[in-house]
């Protein structure tokens, strides 16, 4: 590949981080990583030229982009700088937010020339989406990356003619209401520092494993699926709610990957 990659992506639960890297292996082995999790991660300013591709990966949540990502990318420049924008939500569906993904990078420089929609575990309930994604999905991704090389070779050194399609609404669904929570911890915590060392949003105290800033706590569940004795929970009645919808309606049902390529 002539091109120089690039990936950038936040990953709480690593599931979109599996479906990135996996394309990206299966374009090349050499490639650049910009892991956006942490709040470190995102501070500085990146800037792509032509000689880039650049896969962009991001997680659903409520059929939207993360709003704190979208604010992010504003730190993010492309100089038509050819991309690939990918999604990964927890087999309910994935709504508008890889459309909102496109439109937001687009407008920063970026020409679309693939994107996919991926599953991953979700991150409220581990019976729904287990363990995904999982040996299925990464041999769609490799799939993906073979159909981006096909397209590469076939543009050469020219860029899309046609603007890439992807599903999706405009305007975006509305992002619902939200109240403020932040997880619960029983006795049972060994404070380990693990839930803190993983926080993506950094909404849980170094001081006191306990103590966790409903004000920044995004509900990404990092802190209650790495917990190695499950002393972290989310116990908002809003998230039980959602959690019992889930269970209800997308246990039995397995989601495909998609991907669009013009």
């Amino acid at each position: 590949m002539d091109k120089q990659l690039s990936i950038i992506y936040f990953s709480a639960t690593d599931t979109t981080a599996k479906v990135v890297k996996e394309v990206a292996n299966s374009l090349t082995d050499q490639f650049k990583e910009y892991n956006i999790t942490f709040p470190d991660q995102r501070q500085e300013s990146l800037c792509f030229g032509g000689n880039d591709l650049v896969i962009v990966g991001v997680p659903v949540y409520s059929g939207r982009v993360p709003k704190f990502l979208l604010d992010y990318f504003t730190k993010v420049k492309g100089d038509k700088t050819l991309a690939v924008f990918i999604v990964v939500y927890g087999n309910r569906d994935y709504d508008d937010a890889l459309l909102e993904l496109k439109d937001t990078l687009e407008e920063k420089g970026f020409i679309g020339v693939a994107a996919g929609a991926f599953i991953g575990e979700h991150s409220y309930t581990v019976k729904v989406a287990t363990g995904r994604p999982d040996a299925g999905d990464l041999q769609i991704a490799q799939t993906f990356a073979a159909k981006i090389k096909e397209k590469l070779k076939a543009l050469g050194d020219k860029v899309p003619e046609e603007k890439l399609t992807v599903k999706g609404k405009y305007p975006y669904k509305e992002r619902p209401a939200s109240p403020l929570m932040a997880p619960v911890t029983s006795a049972e915590c060994l404070n380990c520092g693990i839930c803190a060392e993983y926080c993506p949003m950094r909404a849980i105290s170094f001081d006191d494993f306990q103590d966790a800033d409903p004000g920044k706590c995004i509900r990404c569940c990092s802190c209650v699926k790495r917990c190695p004795v499950q002393a972290k929970t989310m116990q908002h009645e809003a998230v039980a709610k959602i959690t019992q919808m889930l269970l209800n309606n997308y246990t039995s049902r397995r989601c495909e990957p998609e991907f669009f390529l013009g």
